[in-house]
């Protein structure tokens, strides 16, 4: 690192750098205007380095070093010469006094870094907007929107109003379709034991009579117990399976297997002309069975 100039990086400049000396580099570094962060060149390390990696450009903290006394100049008087008086009983004592060493009270006064170049030089860092930062504020703000708008119009209203039927122990979590289907509501039903083939349907009842539609009808529901829907049902199919309490099993399970459809919109049941009664019967068996046990537990 050169002892008389150094490089520094300032982003938005003609060359996005500037060369200073460093007596001002390390002034405006103790003074302030220069953060911990700012790149130097480094010339040893041949790479750009930050201010906290520059421990020698920091501001010291020791205190100037105590100055160096100086002697007395000019001739030192003579000690008189000859015998000494001898004093009995004391010690003897010189006849003269010794000369004494004059040292000056004077300290130097300390020289300010910045004091240290007679120029004056202004460093300043620019801050600088950074896109990438802000969009993802912005999709993690959109996110927790999101989150936080399904759970109160949907999810908490669905598990609140199960809570009140014989099904409050079985785990349901509900989200609108989004912004590909803004019409539809995805219900997941997570395996439970509270759940058997002989209360499948009482708890779909149940499950359709607890699913808001304050605002409009949902145009399809979708239902799973895992992550992808299995069974899919029209909104208003789904609206009068609600309003179905009262009705017998027969009726549930006629209605159940003429409006349930697979995960892409097809009829659950396949049945033609050439299927004899007995055919058609075992093939609705079939499907229905297939229906209770996707939802119940062995």
């Amino acid at each position: 690192m050169s002892d008389t100039a150094l490089i520094l990086h300032v982003k938005g400049t003609t060359e996005e750098t500037t060369t200073l000396p460093t007596q001002a580099v390390r002034a405006a570094i103790a003074e302030g205007k220069l953060s911990r962060s700012q790149l130097i060149w480094s010339v040893p390390h041949n790479a750009w380095k930050q201010v906290r990696e520059l421990p020698h450009l920091w501001p010291s903290q020791k205190l100037a070093p105590a100055p160096t006394p100086r002697l007395a100049t000019g001739n030192l008087p003579r000690v008189a010469t000859g015998d000494l008086p001898r004093i009995s009983g004391a010690n003897p004592k010189p006849a003269a006094s010794q000369p004494k060493v004059k040292v000056s009270a004077k300290q130097p006064k300390a020289v300010n870094p910045s004091q240290a170049t007679s120029q004056s030089y202004h460093v300043s860092e620019k801050a600088h907007f950074n896109p990438f930062k802000w969009i993802c504020i912005v999709l993690g703000t959109l996110i927790v929107g999101v989150l936080g708008f399904n759970y109160f119009l949907v999810d908490q209203p669905i598990s609140s109003a199960l809570g009140q039927t014989p099904y409050a122990k079985v785990s349901v979590y509900a989200h609108l379709g989004g912004f590909m289907q803004p019409d539809a509501l995805q219900i997941h039903v997570l395996g439970s034991g509270a759940l058997s083939k002989s209360n499948v349907v009482d708890f779909m009842v149940a499950l359709a009579q607890s699913t808001p539609q304050t605002t409009h009808v949902f145009k399809r529901i979708s239902l799973s117990s895992g992550l992808q829907a299995q069974y899919t049902i029209s909104g208003f199919a789904w609206n009068e399976l609600g309003s179905m309490k009262q009705a017998d099993e027969s009726e549930r399970k006629e209605f159940l297997l003429a409006q349930l459809a697979d995960a892409y919109g097809q009829p659950l049941l396949n049945l033609n002309s050439a299927m004899t009664v007995d055919q058609q019967n075992a093939e609705r068996e079939k499907v229905w069975e297939t229906f209770l046990a996707y939802f119940s537990q062995p």
